[in-house]
């Protein structure tokens, strides 16, 4: 970082206690807020297309998820953001041409411009830092410890943090960090005890029962290692980034990327998947999910894709929608998971999808239209949703539904329906069910033009928790809290 650049920031600086920042300033500074993270966004999509340096690409990523989900919390009043926001807006705009040259398909530019641009991303880097540390950031200790532990090299050993630091490692975490920490192979090992205890095995690792000392239960995925190596950071950095942002989706506590080893650590969810409730009901140890746990289940799942679809910036195609992937907390709150084959949309290819080299996702709930044409986009997992919805509505593996006679009407929802949570449900449980079965079959639509959005199926699922609620018993609990309130009014 030039001295002449560190000096022109300092001494920019408003000085003295009583500087009241004026409106046009606090207008310029959320202006430039806005700015640097519409950057940082532009420069993540840009990362999932990178032709060379796409491991420097991808940290890079990685680091600007951390910088991104705090720059809206800067204080726009405060005078001295105004001046380190200028100059990281216009490194960030330099970082942006960076990864967009490493988009050249050009075989010689491939092969020259890869050392070059590994020293541009070094020095980029290196001016980041340097901005950041003028920049009084909310939870700043916590978020540059983290940056310093990011490195291509993988080089960074837990230690006992000092008091008053953010640092975490196994020995010390009480809770699932706020900021997800990197781990060591060994603290991992010890984490779960060997990888002894066995949760599920999915399409792209297994996952693991683990602890951290003296703390919560934690669920360790690690990661195939067939599975392509830079597929592991782009799913980091999706994770990362959703990790916070809504109630329905998976907090992610960590990672570690050692040799051959990859793997993520999550919070643990003790009530296991809504698959587990929907099929392994033989199992004296677990029990069918009654109606109201299941349409409440998916109204949760569904809040979180249609957060992926209309709310996250870039928007998340998640890609693997199945009930393995919606897991249960201790309150029976649904969590979406399995972001292994999740990928940002790219810009532009919104109505007719964007071409995949494979198709991924979980046999029985992958949309045949995106297995046909290898076109992604999110009203593939509007298809897989509807899979899912089905699934809740009648216990069975969508490899073996007959699709064909649903779909078409020839099967009545009470001849499909599951009769483990009551062999004759109740009418406002009935019209609760049309409304998920309705939902179901236009989600399921052979043409992605007949597909609702996953806000009208989100409406949808609303209703018929209302419908259900508001036919059931009231608790003595609830009927008392009812009573004292109206009482003291």
């Amino acid at each position: 970082m030039p001295t002449a650049l560190a000096v022109g920031i300092v001494h920019s600086f408003p000085v003295g206690l009583g500087h009241t920042a004026s409106v046009a300033n606090v207008g310029a500074v959320a202006q430039l807020i806005e700015q640097a993270t519409g950057l940082v966004s532009k420069i993540i999509r840009a990362v999932a297309t990178a032709r060379q340096n796409k491991r420097e690409c991808e940290h890079l990523a990685l680091r600007l998820s951390i910088i991104g989900d705090v720059l809206p919390c800067l204080p726009p009043a405060d005078p001295m953001v105004e001046q380190p926001l200028k100059e990281l807006r216009t490194v960030l705009g330099e970082a942006h041409e960076l990864v967009l040259a490493c988009q050249d398909r050009s075989a010689a530019n491939r092969f020259f411009g890869a050392r070059r641009h590994a020293d541009s991303f070094r020095k980029v880097s290196d001016r980041i830092y340097f901005l950041l540390s003028f920049v009084p950031m909310v939870n700043y200790a916590a978020i540059t410890s983290h940056l310093a532990r990011i490195s291509p090299q993988h080089t960074w050993v837990p230690t006992m943090p000092s008091p008053g630091s953010s640092s975490a490692s196994l020995q010390t975490l009480t809770v699932v960090p706020d900021y997800p920490c990197m781990f060591s192979w060994a603290e991992i090992v010890t984490a779960t005890n060997n990888f002894a205890d066995k949760l599920s095995r999915g399409w792209s690792g297994t996952v693991y029962k683990g602890r951290l000392h003296d703390g919560p239960e934690v669920a360790v995925k690690v990661l195939d290692k067939h599975r392509p190596h830079d597929t592991f950071v782009p799913e980091l950095v999706i994770t990362f980034r959703l990790r916070l942002r809504h109630d329905h989706i998976v907090r992610l506590g960590g990672w570690c990327e050692e040799e051959d080893d990859r793997m993520f650590v999550y919070e643990h969810m003790s009530n296991g998947t809504l698959r587990d409730r929907l099929q392994r009901v033989r199992s004296s140890l677990v029990t069918a999910a009654p109606w109201r746990t299941r349409v409440a289940a998916l109204l949760g799942a569904s809040r979180a894709i249609q957060y992926l679809h209309c709310s996250a910036q870039p928007v998340v195609i998640h890609r693997n929608v199945s009930s393995s992937s919606i897991h249960l907390d201790m309150n029976w709150t649904p969590r979406l998971s399995g972001f292994g084959a999740a990928l940002y949309q790219a810009a532009g290819e919104e109505h007719g999808g964007q071409l995949v080299e494979e198709v991924v996702g979980t046999p029985g709930y992958v949309d045949p239209e995106y297995t046909r044409t290898k076109r992604v986009s999110t009203v593939n997992d509007v298809y897989s949703f509807g899979m899912v919805m089905l699934e809740a509505l009648t216990g069975e593996d969508p490899a073996t539904l007959q699709l064909d006679s649903i779909g078409t009407g020839k099967l009545a929802l009470k001849d499909v329906l599951d009769r483990r949570p009551s062999l004759d449900p109740t009418l406002p449980q009935m019209e609760a069910l049309e409304i998920v079965a309705d939902t179901a079959k236009r989600c399921l639509c052979l043409s992605r033009m007949g597909r609702p959005d996953m806000s009208k199926v989100v409406a949808n699922l609303e209703e018929a928790l209302v419908v259900i609620r508001s036919h059931e018993p009231m608790s003595m609990a609830r009927l008392s809290l009812i009573r004292r309130r109206t009482s003291e009014n």
